[in-house]
């Protein structure tokens, strides 16, 4: 039994389902479709279906709010091609951030928000030998959404009102270096992200421009075989959080979110059965940075969960499919106090060599 067809195919299974970890972060920018060998290509779906709530304390009398996070679909997809024994280059498409927020009951009714977002990353990767190598290039991402916030009239509340955020283009970069034994089918990544500065056209009950920046972000991947049929593999990814804020121009409260950083590990090992057939399996871990829930979008504070998913490999195709559940950490604040949420994820991907 061998362990090549993992080889090729282990980056795709590791972040496959959403984990909707820390800030607004969906997909985790990974580039492993960067990786694979010769031309090929790549498409995946799947969904988040997060269950959070809990007691609101901001509004009057306490109540329990019942399910606010509506589930959120996702996509992905890459091609990879070499130019020649140094050089290959992917362009990826994805939804790096995601969010969705909904009050179906209690004094909050019908009050709901979204984040959305879709990048689009040029890699070229450049070898100096068989172990060693550089890749870099240009991300263009889009972000908008909209929620509905506290209207203040004289400095009194007055109820609430919607503020929209314009689907906006910004760009920023990705830098990185690899090591690898190909024969050995060991490889270990690290990829910086930088952040990306946007001005927002904000309108509604708040209107004029609006700064937000996504955050910097630096993602590590090893993988290394443990047999000839087993690879174990792990990430961790940081992201910069704390600097991301959203104040809607002359809103008196400041941020409508209040992140601090995170720092999410994954640890996981893939087995093959059969020459056609493997399945894996991971953990994930992202600890507690002691978010204050000061506002509905700050319900969560770390995670913990496993993904399951299985690999089929017939000749040019690969299909990649997996489900993960997730247990969020709880949070409280002055808005309200959020405990025993969770997240059922589940995705498929289909790539093809040729």
């Amino acid at each position: 039994m061998k362990a090549i067809n993992l080889s090729t195919g282990l980056f795709s299974c590791l972040l496959i389902t959403p984990a909707m970890g820390g800030g607004f972060d969906l997909l985790g920018q990974s580039n492993e479709a960067l990786f694979e060998t010769g031309r090929y290509v790549e498409f995946g779906v799947g969904f988040g279906s997060p269950n959070v709530g809990g007691q609101i304390l901001a509004v009057g009398a306490p109540f329990v709010s019942g399910d606010t996070a509506p589930t959120v679909p996702f996509f992905n997809g890459a091609f990879k091609a070499d130019i020649n024994e140094q050089f290959s280059g992917a362009i990826i498409v994805d939804n790096p951030y995601g969010r969705a927020l909904e009050y179906d009951s209690g004094p909050l009714s019908g009050l709901s928000g979204n984040v959305e977002s879709i990048a689009v990353t040029g890699l070229l990767r450049y070898k100096f030998t068989d172990r060693f190598s550089v890749f870099g290039g240009p991300r263009l991402q889009r972000m908008g959404g909209n929620t509905d916030i506290s209207v203040f009239v004289g400095g009194v509340p007055a109820g609430f009102g919607n503020v929209t955020f314009g689907d906006t283009w910004a760009a920023g970069y990705v830098v990185g270096a690899a090591f690898e034994i190909p024969e050995a089918h060991v490889l270990a990544t690290i990829t910086y992200n930088s952040a990306i500065n946007y001005d927002f056209d904000t309108s509604g009950a708040y209107g004029g421009t609006t700064d937000v920046e996504t955050p910097q972000s630096v993602n590590v991947h090893i993988q290394a075989p443990i047999s000839l049929s087993t690879l174990l593999f792990a990430t961790v990814r940081w992201a910069d959080w704390s600097e991301h804020t959203i104040n809607p121009p002359g809103y008196p409260l400041g941020s409508l979110v209040h992140f601090n950083d995170t720092t999410t590990y994954r640890l996981g090992v893939v087995q093959m059965f059969s020459e056609q057939w493997a399945g894996f399996t991971s953990l994930t871990y992202e600890p507690s940075t002691d978010v204050s829930a000061e506002g509905p979008l700050d319900a969560t504070d770390g995670l913990w969960g496993a993904t399951l998913g299985a690999i089929y490999t017939k000749d040019r195709v690969k299909i990649t499919t997996a489900i993960s559940y997730h247990q969020f950490g709880d949070a409280s604040g002055s808005f309200g106090k959020f405990t025993d949420n969770d997240l059922v994820s589940a995705a498929v991907k289909l790539g093809y060599s040729f």
